[in-house]
């Protein structure tokens, strides 16, 4: 996630350190609220998908479109 432009008032980094000091109960809870959240399941899903979607093989299947 860095170098990704965000607006949120803090640094990613003060997040994370927040939800490592988490139990975990509280990390499953957040987890469940991200889940059920569309715009937040995609953009925690996005860089595990794009290690499918960005080479060579994906750019000349869909070159054409």
């Amino acid at each position: 996630m860095r170098g990704i432009e965000h607006n949120l008032p803090v640094q990613i980094e003060q997040i994370l350190s927040w939800v490592r000091q988490c139990s975990t109960e509280e990390k499953q809870m957040i987890l469940r609220e991200l889940m059920d959240d569309t715009q937040s399941l995609t953009m925690v899903s996005e860089p595990s998908l794009s290690k499918d979607w960005c080479d060579a093989d994906e750019d000349e299947a869909w070159k054409d479109l």
